[in-house]
């Protein structure tokens, strides 16, 4: 079904301590331009936490595609479709600085299906597996990432390529993502849920030789700590939303004098149900919140 072009004024009944909720017309009419930051759930939040180290006066305006969490389990073709008429939709209504998919899954699913947006200001994550080889020591890599990611002709193509120089093992790890989501909700994490998922994929003695393990997913982060007890052997562990960060920062063109006070808004494509993520957005500094029809 395409995606109707319109922005419901009515923000979330549900959304907590929020005395300054706006409306879309005061979202749209706004002579501020955000960094717009994409992706299904709260994996983005670490983007935005790089890129306000970076830029703390630049406002951002966070599609988060609730609709259709998680995209790491939906077919790739279908999310590359889902997320240009995202941003098509987005895009005609704001006029961004910048527009991140901060989700490996969907810029790799854009990449593999001829959809990458060759527009300046546009910023893709993806797992950066040549950086990777050059870090690590001993050349045992994990890259933990989604099926969808881990199945992309963009990373098989990559693996070919590292395998000369290293041994890397692709971790299909799609439920860290909804752990992560857990605990920003607030909601308890066990770890030896995490411990039995790494070890389905990796026996003890292979992971316990890991150096380098790549964060291919924004979610991940969130559990890095977690993650560390698991692999006590890394010691360089490669987040590539900060290098995209670092490009977003120093790519935008901002004029002080023109900007008022950094807004965080989030958009939601349909309401929060019992995976409740207001708590992290809460968090992160975002007050108002919209629905986004689809």
């Amino acid at each position: 079904m395409p995606i109707q072009r319109v922005l419901c004024a009515t923000a979330l009944a549900s959304w907590p301590n929020d005395n300054a909720v706006l409306d879309s017309r005061q979202l749209l009419d706004s002579p501020y331009r955000p960094v717009v930051v994409l992706d299904s759930g709260v994996g983005g939040l670490t983007l935005v936490r790089q890129l306000e180290q970076l830029a703390p006066e630049v406002s951002i305006l966070y599609v988060a595609d609730n609709a259709w969490f998680p995209y790491g389990s939906k077919p790739v073709a279908a999310v590359a479709c889902r997320v240009q008429q995202l941003l098509d939709q987005v895009c005609t209504r704001v006029d961004p600085l910048a527009v991140v998919i901060a989700c490996n899954t969907t810029s790799i699913a854009l990449i593999d299906h001829g959809r990458v947006p060759f527009t300046k200001g546009h910023f893709l994550v993806t797992p950066p597996l040549k950086e990777a080889v050059q870090a690590s020591a001993n050349g045992k890599i994990a890259l933990l990432a989604t099926p969808g990611t881990i199945k992309s002709k963009h990373i098989s193509t990559a693996l070919a390529k590292a395998i000369t120089r290293a041994q890397v093992w692709p971790i299909a790890a799609q439920r860290l993502v909804e752990l992560s989501e857990y605990k920003l909700a607030a909601q308890a994490t066990s770890p030896a849920c995490l411990s039995e998922l790494i070890d389905s994929h990796l026996p003890t003695a292979q992971r316990l030789e890991i150096d380098t393990v790549i964060l291919g997913c924004t979610h991940f982060p969130h559990l890095l700590g977690d993650l560390q007890t698991l692999f006590p052997s890394a010691a360089t562990w490669i987040d590539p939303a900060k290098e995209v960060a670092l490009q977003i920062a120093s790519s935008i063109k901002i004029n002080l004098s023109t900007l008022g006070p950094p807004a965080r808004t989030v958009i939601f494509t349909s309401l929060p149900g019992t995976r409740n993520p207001q708590h992290a957005f809460l968090n992160y500094g975002f007050h108002a919140a919209y629905s986004l029809l689809a």
